[in-house]
């Protein structure tokens, strides 16, 4: 059997609903989303699949949707996004006062696998059709993977997501079982 796996680095915050710790508040971390692939043989280049086809498919799309985001559940969403906005709007208008204008937030175009971007008063939400606990995003991270590269030869081994790595680390895997 081979083998492969490969990640990316994504700066995002998120919530989680009815938490009974300090992760009910709002709280960011620099996470790690990893996706290992398995074959029992290889393509005719050699490989289990491109390390740029596993990035383009799955990885940049997850960058995409998380990056410099606030990820929260579809409940949480439902019931907060008329107070984000005007907050929205005042953080997104502090750019105006101290640069006078700036670039707008690379997004996610569609869904990926029941994920969206929204833009209440321009700041980015990434909107999960669950709480996004690192349990839970390791599934949906498996799930991505298993839509856009799973075929009869190609399998995909585990998703991983690393929620902090310092000072250590603390993560959760789906692996199919």
């Amino acid at each position: 059997m081979y083998r492969i796996a490969t990640g990316i680095f994504i700066s995002f915050a998120h919530h989680v609903r009815g938490h009974s710790g300090p992760c009910i508040s709002l709280h960011g971390h620099t996470w790690k989303f990893e996706v290992a692939l398995c074959a029992s043989e290889l393509d005719g280049e050699g490989f289990v699949v491109d390390f740029s086809q596993l990035r383009k498919n799955v990885l940049m799309p997850c960058h995409a949707l998380l990056d410099h985001s606030l990820a929260m559940g579809e409940d949480t969403w439902a019931k907060n996004k008329d107070f984000l906005a005007p907050i929205g709007a005042d953080l997104v208008g502090s750019r105006m006062d101290k640069m006078g204008g700036g670039e707008a937030q690379n997004a996610l175009v569609g869904e990926l696998c029941g994920a969206r971007n929204e833009f209440p008063g321009g700041i980015k939400v990434a909107v999960f059709p669950f709480n996004p606990t690192s349990e839970r995003l390791a599934e949906w991270l498996y799930s991505v993977a298993s839509a856009n590269l799973e075929d009869g030869r190609v399998k995909v081994a585990a998703a991983r997501v690393f929620e902090s790595l310092h000072p250590v680390e603390s993560v959760a895997e789906y692996v199919r079982g």
